[in-house]
């Protein structure tokens, strides 16, 4: 099984879309829509 680019950046997107998760200071607005950008790429990724 080959690892692509497109893979890696998949994955590092969501790491960062979920550290962004993690920060105090987001409304409830910008935590709404950073979960529906987790559930599409998980989506895409094959993960959910």
């Amino acid at each position: 099984m080959k690892y692509t680019c497109s893979e890696y950046r998949a994955e590092m997107m969501l790491l960062g879309l979920e550290r962004r998760l993690q920060s105090e200071n987001l409304s409830e607005k910008e935590k709404a829509e950073i979960l529906a950008e987790i559930r599409k790429l998980k989506e895409e990724m094959g993960l959910d």
